[in-house]
């Protein structure tokens, strides 16, 4: 019905960066699909599930932690626990480069 409100707290930014998934010891690739000061969405090939604390990693750039708070094949979305401000941080740098190759 019509359109509807986001009702993020935060917005979302498209950043197609390769990560690094961090969950119960083990290490594995991930890709950042977007990013917010309050989460991220991630696409992985891991078995995790919602309520499971993950952190991700962008090599040299940014690490943050949270909990799976949704699945959908193969993409999680994670609501931010630590990192916050680093995010936020980590957001307007992107963006900024982001502007200048533009």
């Amino acid at each position: 019905m019509g359109n509807e409100t986001d009702k993020r707290r935060h917005p979302r930014h498209d950043i197609p960066l390769e990560g690094i998934l961090h969950y119960r010891g083990e290490t594995m690739p991930c890709q950042v699909r977007n990013i917010s000061a309050g989460g991220a969405l991630i696409k992985v090939e891991a078995n995790i599930r919602p309520g499971h604390y993950v952190s991700v990693e962008i090599p040299e750039k940014l690490k943050m932690a949270g909990r799976v708070v949704r699945l959908i094949w193969k993409h999680a979305g994670i609501s931010l626990e630590e990192g916050e401000a680093e995010v936020e941080a980590f957001i307007v740098e992107w963006l900024g480069h982001q502007s200048k190759d533009t």
